[in-house]
């Protein structure tokens, strides 16, 4: 019995008597190489490719979807193309569907007074000897008329940002990518009190409500805690912040900013008893809990809490040949604290009387299982990665690129998802557009077009 031969000109029919809208729909989802491959199926795909109207019929939501898989900077292009596109440019929904697929790359810091934003293309190979990152933005503390400052913490695209000075009044939130930023003052009730190292910082986003907030908690005698919500500055008087009930006590520490994950804030506890015990914030409803972590030394000073892809993560450096990696591979469950990995010191990292020289702290995991980490130390600060083919760590010489003299000069760096989120969504706050700094290296040169909102 022979079988039916089936006409591929009448399943190409069945696609031709689609309404143009549908077919619009279907080939604007397509990458640039099929979508010139439709353009020979027929004369009407032919014309309705070709046609100027193709993308202003579309849906909104059609035009968000094709608009944030763009780069940054042809997204800074597009804005010009036409008005009803910068308007959708503009809005929360175009924001929160660029933020979904944009891709993580790092905010680098250089002398606490020059930032450099950069990007990964994809995933990063650290074996790569041509390894680079794509610059997107550069900008300088002179820009935000203070002196020096400190990034404390990066979600979503925005930057909370520590003045160092002494006669410094406000903390900072800052979108490098749509060069706003907003300011609020230090609670007055504390301002005039010195906290060296007390001060322990938080900053996140809720995942119910998705409120950004900011909390300090200052241990003076017993812990005080305060909370400042994006969006509420002229609500509750300019830049008022709330008190509430404090959790266990902190303590004096180095690391002195919360891991922000699923929702919640984390901090050692170190009550100097022993408990190995995790200080939880749940930034919806405000409250402290606590679970334990996995015996370590009381020597919280050389252990770091971190967010490392979508685990708790704890880097131990107070061993004095190895540094372990524990991660919680079930959130909030005492008992999945897994020892990852371990990678041995090189000489650098060891002093002449055995402990620790300086601090390893983990900044990204990748699929590979390559780990990117920065080393700090009085002398600087430099960067490495460790290899999970050779299980050896190795000085991650593409720091050239970030700007960097390597351990001449303090560096920071932490990862920053790259979004256009406006901060003037949180409406009632004063919100501040600035310039870029242009390096004067024509190569780190970074020219983008303002995004004003």
């Amino acid at each position: 019995m022979m079988k039916s031969q089936r006409n591929p000109k009448l399943k190409l029919q069945h696609f031709r008597n689609l309404p143009s809208e549908v077919i619009i729909d279907i080939i604007s989802r397509l990458p640039a190489r099929s979508t010139a491959i439709c353009k020979c199926v027929c004369k009407s795909w032919r014309d309705l490719i070709r046609n100027r109207e193709l993308l202003k019929n579309l849906p909104p939501e059609i035009v968000i979807e094709i608009l944030s898989r763009l780069s940054i900077r042809t997204i800074g292009t597009c804005k010009r193309v036409r008005k009803s596109w910068r308007d959708l440019l503009q809005t929360r929904q175009f924001a929160d569907s660029h933020l979904s697929k944009s891709v993580q790359g790092l905010v680098v810091s250089h002398s606490y007074r020059s930032f450099h934003v950069l990007a990964f293309e994809d995933e990063l190979d650290l074996e790569d000897p041509d390894l680079h990152c794509n610059p997107l933005a550069t900008f300088d503390s002179c820009k935000l008329f203070i002196s020096v400052f400190d990034v404390k913490a990066s979600v979503n695209g925005l930057l909370f940002l520590h003045p160092m000075s002494s006669t410094a009044t406000n903390y900072y939130i800052c979108n490098p990518i749509t060069r706003e930023y907003i300011e609020f003052p230090f609670e007055p009730r504390l301002f005039y009190i010195y906290f060296y190292e007390t001060v322990n910082y938080g900053f996140g986003v809720s995942k119910v409500t998705g409120q950004y907030k900011v909390v300090r908690i200052v241990d003076v005698m017993k812990p005080i805690c305060h909370v400042y919500t994006l969006g509420t500055g002229k609500t509750l008087g300019k830049g008022k912040w709330r008190r509430i009930d404090p959790g266990p006590p902190l303590g004096k520490s180095n690391q002195s900013t919360g891991a922000f994950l699923n929702g919640c804030l984390h901090w050692f506890v170190e009550d100097f008893t022993g408990s190995n015990l995790i200080s939880c914030f749940d930034l919806e409803t405000e409250t402290f809990s606590t679970f334990s972590h996995p015996p370590l030394t009381m020597l919280k000073k050389f252990q770091v809490l971190v967010a490392l892809g979508d685990y708790l993560c704890i880097c131990d450096n107070s061993d004095e040949h190895e540094i372990a990696f524990w991660m919680m591979k079930e959130y909030g469950n005492d008992e999945s604290w897994t020892k990852e990995f371990v990678i041995g010191k090189t000489p650098e990292l060891v002093s002449d009387y055995g402990q620790s020289n300086g601090i390893v702290y983990p900044i990204k995991i990748f699929k590979d299982g390559h780990v990117l980490m920065k080393w700090e130390q009085r002398a600087g600060s430099s960067m490495f990665y460790y290899s999970n083919k050779t299980k050896a760590t190795t000085k991650f010489e593409a720091c050239d690129v970030f700007g960097t003299d390597g351990f001449s000069t303090p560096v920071e760096a932490l990862l920053y998802t790259p979004s256009f989120l406006s901060l003037k969504s949180f409406r009632n706050e004063d919100v501040t557009e600035f310039s870029y700094f242009l390096s004067r290296s024509k190569k780190r040169s970074i020219s983008l077009p303002l995004f004003k909102y």
